[in-house]
């Protein structure tokens, strides 16, 4: 049974230590319409490019990142279980006497 946990313990870590794939935020440009269909459609085409970014991620540092927060904490919790299964296990097992 112990070296149950101490396996499914390892294969949390290692799951935990996979790098998180981000998508990189692109820039979408909105197509121009071309003005040979008259002077309405001339005057409808922006004369600037307007470009909104909602929610820029590239300031955020990986450290303040919450994803990695709760890795770090369930690490730390990992890490505390192994600590505590080997002090306990260190007697290699006692010996139980039932009379009856």
């Amino acid at each position: 049974m112990r070296s149950v946990l101490v396996s499914v313990a390892f294969a949390s870590m290692i799951a935990m230590m996979t790098p998180a794939k981000s998508a990189s935020a692109a820039i979408h440009t909105v197509p121009a319409i071309s003005a040979s269909a008259g002077p309405v459609v001339a005057l409808q085409i922006p004369d600037k490019t307007i470009q909104i970014t909602v929610g820029d991620r590239s300031a955020v540092r990986w450290y303040r990142n919450p994803v990695w927060i709760a890795i770090g904490a369930i690490a730390v919790v990992v890490i505390l279980l192994l600590i505590v299964m080997a002090v306990r296990g260190g007697g290699g097992g006692g010996t139980t006497i039932v009379k009856g």
